[in-house]
């Protein structure tokens, strides 16, 4: 029986669309009949999509490097090195959006609008005659010869002659239809690398988070791998109620996930985990010290619990002097130059014992997935089943926050789609890479 397509795309994310596109265009090019359909479970595309960057939609960043990637990153280099960020500024503009980046380079859509981008795949699509398909929720995959056949939960049949799975991973499952791509790639023949939750609040038992839950803090997160700093960042640090949050600590938590996985980190074993707060990073030690003992000097009559009111966030201060044991009623004068020394120690350096990671409902990003080494990187392409791609979160890698993932999910669904469409020419011999 003949295919009902060329190429299936099973997921109408990110990484699903691009493909999409780039399977179509790539057809269009050759001189084919587009022949490519685009399969998603929810009754829209783009849900996930149109959440990213807190509704702005950061499509990538200025600074990429493979540096900003966990996982098997040795080998997304080559990806990452064959399309770099002008590379995706230059899709997009094709779709008719224009880019613009902020003074960290992270880039948006001009107009700020994550729903701008979904149109603008979405219309680039339809114009390269995807046959766009919500509401088929693949439930399983067969090869039988030559030809993939997708079935739906509800009993309907795909055939194609290729197949890219993009279906995304287990991270914010309430903007997802389903995080089955792992059972369809294990029928297929794949392994999975075991599936955490990062870009997510770490968790923590440190009595001080209850005090201070819903208060945010600059400073500088430094993760400490038996007393051994190993990765840093500065940012706003949000402290819950058994959790620390931001930016910062969402870049760690990748690491604290290869922690939770291997038990290791940089090769080597680690007991014990540690986030180190400096609230105040701009100050060496001694200056700091130096600070305080004026304070207590020229303001003999300030209450203890203000100690820190010129330094840090009020209530941030209070709930520490506190935890320093200092009366919130005693006067500075009364506080001796050895507790002022301590308080110096634990201002650049308050240490919450790491106990794991937050959940995949507050998690933006999957850590794990199938391992590129069962890809070919030059075509997203398996090396476990012919006529099988791979695209976006499914694989095991992933990026900081800032547009690292959204970049990965570009590049993966260029690749494979433009790989899939030239692997179907007839005529072309050894198959060209993306």
């Amino acid at each position: 029986m003949k295919a009902d397509y060329d190429i299936a795309v099973v997921g109408g994310g990110a990484a699903g669309l691009m493909a999409a596109r780039s399977a179509a265009i790539t057809q269009q090019r050759g001189g084919r009949r587009t022949s490519v359909v685009l399969l998603e479970g929810n009754p829209k595309f783009g849900k996930k999509l149109l959440a990213t960057g807190n509704g702005r939609c950061n499509l990538s960043n200025l600074e990429l490097s493979i540096g900003h990637y966990h996982g098997d990153r040795e080998l997304a280099a080559a990806v990452i090195e064959k399309f770099p960020t002008q590379r995706i500024i230059d899709e997009f503009e094709k779709m008719g959006l224009l880019c613009r980046a902020d003074q960290e380079g992270r880039l948006y859509p001009n107009n700020l609008q994550a729903a701008a981008v979904l149109q603008a795949l979405r219309f680039s699509c339809e114009e390269a005659q995807v046959q766009c398909v919500c509401g088929f929720l693949v439930s399983s995959i067969t090869k039988e010869e030559k030809e993939f056949v997708l079935v739906s939960d509800s009993g309907e049949r795909v055939r194609a002659g290729r197949c890219i799975l993009a279906s995304g991973g287990m991270a914010s499952p309430r903007h997802s239809c389903s995080q089955n791509g792992y059972t369809l790639a294990r029928e297929l023949g794949h392994s999975i690398v075991k599936c955490l939750p990062v870009l997510v609040p770490v968790k923590s038992s440190s009595k001080l988070l209850k005090p201070l839950k819903g208060m945010r803090s600059k400073v500088y997160a430094a993760l400490l791998a038996d007393g051994k700093k190993v990765a840093g960042e500065s940012g706003e640090v949000i402290f819950n109620e058994g959790a620390l949050s931001g930016i910062c600590i969402f870049n760690l938590s990748s690491l604290v996930g290869e922690w939770q996985r291997t038990g290791k980190l940089q090769d080597k074993a680690v007991k014990k985990l540690e986030i180190s707060l400096d609230f105040a990073e701009n100050y060496s030690w001694e200056e700091l010290l130096h600070y305080l003992r004026q304070i207590k000097t020229r303001h003999s009559s300030l209450p203890g619990g203000e100690l820190f009111s010129g330094l840090l966030n009020l209530k941030v201060g209070q709930e520490l002097a506190k935890s320093f044991g200092i009366d919130r009623q005693r006067p500075v004068a009364g506080i001796t130059d050895a507790e002022l020394k301590k308080m110096t120690a634990g201002i650049k350096s308050q240490k919450f014992e790491v106990s794991g990671l937050s959940s995949f409902e507050n998690a933006q990003v999957t850590s794990g997935g199938i391992p590129l080494s069962e890809v070919t990187v030059q075509t997203m392409e398996s090396k476990i089943c012919s006529g099988l791609y791979m695209a976006g979160e499914l694989l095991h890698v992933n990026g900081d926050c800032g547009g690292y993932n959204l970049h990965w999910a570009w590049a993966t669904g260029l690749c494979a789609g433009s790989s899939a469409a030239k692997s179907g020419c007839e005529g072309l011999g050894e198959r060209k890479q993306c």
